[in-house]
């Protein structure tokens, strides 16, 4: 087959009266790495099985490489396409390097032994799946992560055109699941292989995967690149989860957060009397902590884009929000000193202090008053966070001398704070 395209034409799949695929039609290109996506029930292990030819379509046609894949010869087939499927059960006390071995039998006539090629292949699969210590051992006394490395192993040692995966990795630990999916992807980025999975791990789809077939009611409910498909109304419409996607700082795909039903900004609290200047993920930790503790701080100010924003935004906290790459002006100035005001308790958390946001912590020897409490959490001392030549150690200094408060661990800063707020204290 020279060109292994696959195109899947008004399928649909029954099991007795019970559909399981219901008309659906899409077309993958060869050297694709397409990932299924859905809830338990959409569909996704049966839309691999009748690629594979377990199951056979009620209606609609199946056409690989141009050819209709029901009339493809089976030994053929299994030159073109391997399959990990879930089950890795073994029930034979055979070695792990003759299961291994088994991918070789599409590459072999009847009663033909592996030649040194084969061994090579076999060699190869148990070594990317990190088996080959494991190649004399007896299948049967493996573990299931083991098992499911040796499935795998077989279905790389049958050199296939189009690898099947159906959740390939539920049952291996993080470090092999990381290395199984990189794996995959130099397969299909170095060699061209096709790649199709089925994978209940949105982020781990979104790291490795560069199209999306997302399968809801039988149907396939988007398909596309994944900033196309994973947003946050696909995701609630298929699944019913409410989450938050945005990019992962460290390699730039997108991060998928599910988020609970009780923290949304509609249901706003009252201020506990607290105020929390600046935000940036050096403060997300301490507002969690301080919701935690049933005290509701306000922040700010902040952009849009800090995260303190969008943890605040999320739980309807009272926040000062400034304009993208804007610096602190006169009105969000005086916004912030109004907030400072109203607090009882000032919060300044371990937050490095440039040019940008120095002007926050300006506001708070402005605006306070000797009615309220100025509490630091410097759990690294703040000339190591002071990058404006020394202008906020010196005003932290002054704060301190004046009747400030230091906390060097959140669980100390969080204490305080509880008894300051019990019932009889000013």
């Amino acid at each position: 087959m020279a060109s292994v395209n696959l195109q899947v034409h008004d399928l649909t799949v029954n099991y007795g009266a019970h559909a399981a695929l219901d008309e659906i039609t899409f077309s993958i290109e060869k050297g694709s790495s397409v990932v299924l996506i859905g809830p338990n029930g959409a569909g996704k292990s049966s839309l691999l099985r009748t690629i594979s030819r377990l199951l056979k379509p009620s209606r609609g046609v199946l056409y690989l490489g141009g050819q209709d894949l029901q009339k493809i010869p089976l030994p053929a087939l299994s030159r073109t396409i391997a399959v990990v499927p879930q089950d890795t059960a073994i029930d034979f006390d055979f070695s792990v390097e003759d299961i291994v071995a088994m991918g070789r039998y599409p590459h072999l006539k009847r009663f033909q032994k592996e030649g040194d090629k084969d061994r090579e292949v076999i060699a190869t699969a148990m070594r990317l799946t990190g088996i080959a210590h494991l190649a004399s051992r007896s299948a049967i006394n493996l573990s299931g992560g083991e098992r499911q490395r040796v499935i795998i192993a077989r279905a790389l040692a049958q050199e296939p055109e189009i690898l099947l995966l159906d959740e390939p990795t539920a049952n291996l630990d993080i470090n092999y699941q990381v290395e199984f999916f990189e794996l995959v992807r130099r397969l299909n980025r170095s060699s061209g292989v096709t790649i199709i999975a089925a994978i209940h791990d949105l982020n781990l789809a979104a790291q490795y995967f560069d199209c999306f077939i997302l399968l809801s009611g039988k149907k396939i409910f988007s398909l596309g690149r994944p900033e196309e498909v994973l947003t946050a109304d696909n995701i609630r419409a298929a699944y019913g989860a409410e989450t938050v996607v945005q990019r992962n700082p460290l390699h730039g795909k997108l991060l998928i957060t599910v988020i609970g039903k009780n923290g949304s900004a509609a249901e706003k609290q009252e201020s506990s009397g607290i105020h929390l200047v600046g935000g940036g993920e050096e403060a997300v930790p301490l507002l969690s902590a301080l919701l935690d503790a049933g005290l509701r701080p306000s922040v700010g100010p902040l952009t849009r884009e800090d995260s303190g924003h969008r943890f605040a935004a999320y739980h309807g906290l009272e926040v000062v929000t400034l304009p993208p790459f804007s610096p602190v002006y006169d009105s969000f100035h005086r916004q912030h000193l109004a907030m400072i005001k109203k607090a009882r308790f000032v919060l300044i958390p371990s937050i490095p202090f440039g040019t940008g946001n120095l002007r926050n912590l300006e506001a708070v020897e402005e605006a306070v008053t000797v009615k309220q409490l100025i509490l630091f959490l410097e759990q690294t001392p703040v000339a190591e966070r002071d990058y404006c030549e020394g202008k906020a150690s010196l005003l932290c200094d002054r704060l301190i001398r004046e009747g400030a408060q230091t906390f060097r661990e959140m669980p100390d800063l969080l204490s305080f704070l509880r008894e300051q707020k019990k019932p009889g204290l000013p």
